[in-house]
């Protein structure tokens, strides 16, 4: 049983809707990481992992059922639930039902109404509403876990977070289950008796080495590199990076403290974080929502500073700061460094509000770049007990920028600036121990933007005028210039499309939302269209479902997503997915008529 109180949720009818009243508040969050965190690190066999994972699911999310379902290598098998389902479960391929499209996108999914989406689950089944999650460890998927309510709307974001949370640790549990469990097997019992706190300590580093980025692929010109140090074996300092399309938000975080504790909460700003940039709030509200909602829940004397830049499309970028190390910005016109600082104090402390903080702005030319750094870096000492100092921080950059502006004959390798950097960092430090967790982001605007800017107006210019062979030319030059500039990915997809290339299209597009981070419903479908035309039937409706998760009133992704039923035959579940696109979208003639088609259809066929 869990040992603290979690209110019971309920639903009740505001204005004709189902709201949902109870469940978890933002105080439970850090309270049941660190429950799910002791339970599982006492567990060293599968089946009892499982039972308590089932367990954990009914006690926190006041499930109907629970579904755990792993990877065979050919379908995905529920190997614990709750109850057996009418009709009963089966195994599924990847992309099939929610489960199987949680396991082919690698995404978590929250679906409020079943009933508005019936090719997520089988004819007769009597889930309303689910959330489903990945459980991955590192870049491979194990499977996936469902929690699952026969009420409708009964689960909001902030549960999927905690369930999210919770498959980051059953993930490292069942990988030291299964190291324990072959040790057992390989070598007797005794080869598996770990000592409990340095086997806590690894698995702590371990989840919190999953919420650290992950891609670090340019993002519409701007590269970016990270130093993450801890001076024990997990850290209470945290880079973090949300790309949304037009714009990408960074943060650098330092938990006051150490170890366990401060790692925790570091795992609790970053859900914070994400949630926030996700909902759309600007850099001040995100500020009032890091302290507000996480205030209460520090342990106590506890706190933490944060710095946070939001760079547009433009180029233009947006800062604030909250008590944090200030941020680096080196101007390649000029070669001189600025300190960036804004009024605003740490989080934690006291109560705080958007007012609190300020926001300037500032601008990214070719050559720039902007370094998030924590005080562990100019606070550390060499062995006479001098301390770096933010002056030699900036005179190492500039140093070695230098050299490598030389070797790159004037372009500069921002691995290599890095790299160089910390060595130059080691070199002061000697022998002397770290005194602080070490952590940095460095975000890099090209050097090659112009060039490549320049390559795709002339193509656009071309296309225009219809020269489609210099069309493509300027364009790939382009291409091949900067591969990140979102301009030229999309403007590439379009052509190859739009000339019926759809293999070579899908190539350009895919990248674009890979690396740009654009969820929209109307992007999901170009991607959609491109892979159904290539005859790539299993990808389009994973990209139309995806559209329609985003805008499920998008009566054009319903269309396309009936007609991939219909290359499949699969007559049944195509109307289904119209006469959901009629409900969401009455006034759609082009939904009405395409259903009453294919009812009418099949009718004459019967």
């Amino acid at each position: 049983m869990v040992d603290f109180k979690v209110s019971k949720r309920m639903l009740v009818n505001f204005r004709g809707q189902n709201k949902v009243v109870g469940g978890l508040t933002d105080k439970d969050k850090i309270a049941i990481l660190l429950y799910i965190s002791k339970e599982f690190a006492n567990l060293d066999r599968e089946d009892q992992l499982f039972s308590k994972v089932i367990l954990i699911c009914q006690e926190i999310f006041e499930s109907d059922n629970t579904t755990l379902r792993l990877w065979d290598g050919e379908f995905l098998v529920p190997v614990k639930f709750v109850k057996e389902t009418e009709p009963p479960r089966r195994n599924l391929t990847s992309g099939e039902g929610y489960s199987g499209t949680v396991f082919e996108t690698k995404e978590p999914m929250l679906v409020n109404d079943l009933s508005r989406s019936a090719h997520y689950f089988d004819e007769g089944e009597k889930t309303k509403s689910v959330m489903c999650v990945p459980i991955m460890q590192k870049e491979e998927i194990l499977g996936t876990l469902a929690v699952e309510s026969e009420r409708e709307n009964f689960y909001i974001i902030d549960d999927l977070e905690i369930l999210e949370a919770l498959t980051s640790q059953l993930a490292l549990a069942l990988y030291g289950v299964r190291l324990i469990e072959g040790l057992v097997t390989a070598r007797a019992r005794e080869a598996a008796i770990l000592n409990q706190l340095e086997w806590d300590l690894k698995m702590g580093r371990n989840v919190q080495s999953q919420i650290l980025p992950q891609d670090l692929s340019a993002w519409n010109g701007i590269y970016f590199a990270s130093h993450y140090e801890p001076m024990a074996e997990v850290s209470g300092d945290l880079v973090d990076i949300v790309r949304q399309g037009h714009s990408l938000t960074a943060i650098n975080i330092d938990v006051s403290g150490h170890g366990i504790p401060a790692a925790l909460v570091t795992m609790a700003i970053h859900h914070q974080f994400r949630r926030s940039v996700m909902a759309g709030l600007g850099l001040t509200e995100i500020m009032e929502e890091l302290g507000e909602k996480l205030r209460e829940q520090l342990p106590e004397s506890t706190y933490f500073t944060a710095f946070m830049v939001r760079i547009f499309s433009d180029y233009t970028f947006g800062y604030v700061n909250a008590g944090h190390q200030r941020m680096l910005h080196y101007k390649a016109s000029d070669d001189t460094f600025i300190q960036y600082d804004t009024k605003g104090v740490p989080l934690g402390i006291l109560p705080v509000r958007k007012a609190d903080y300020e926001e300037k702005q500032g601008k990214l030319e070719p050559g720039d770049f902007l370094l998030l750094i924590s005080d562990g870096f100019s606070e550390q000492r060499n062995h006479l007990k001098d301390e770096v100092g933010v002056e030699r921080i900036q005179s190492w950059l500039h140093d070695e920028r230098e050299k490598l502006v030389i070797e790159g004959r004037g372009k500069v390798d921002l691995k290599k600036l890095s790299a160089s950097f910390i060595k130059r960092f080691r070199a002061y430090q000697g022998e002397v121990p770290n005194g602080d967790d070490l952590s940095f982001l460095f975000l890099y605007c090209g050097d090659s933007i112009p060039e490549a800017s320049h390559y795709i107006q002339l193509a656009k210019q071309s296309n225009s005028k219809m020269k489609m062979e210099e069309a493509y030319a300027q364009a790939l030059k382009a291409f091949s210039i900067d591969s990140s500039l979102k301009e030229i990915l999309v403007f590439l997809g379009k052509m190859y499309y739009r000339d019926g290339k759809y293999k070579e299209a899908i190539r350009y597009l895919e990248e674009y939302l890979r690396t740009s981070g654009d969820n929209t419903a109307a992007s999901h479908f170009m991607m959609g269209r491109a892979y159904y035309k290539a005859g790539m039937i299993s990808e389009a409706k994973r990209a139309l479902k995806m559209a329609l998760s985003s805008d499920h009133s998008f009566a054009k992704a319903s269309i396309l997503l009936a007609q991939c039923y219909l290359k499949e035959n699969a007559k049944p579940k195509a109307i289904k997915v119209l006469q959901q696109g009629v409900k969401n979208t009455p006034q759609s003639l082009e939904l009405k008529s395409s259903l009453l088609r294919l009812e009418s259809h099949t009718q004459k066929a019967s």
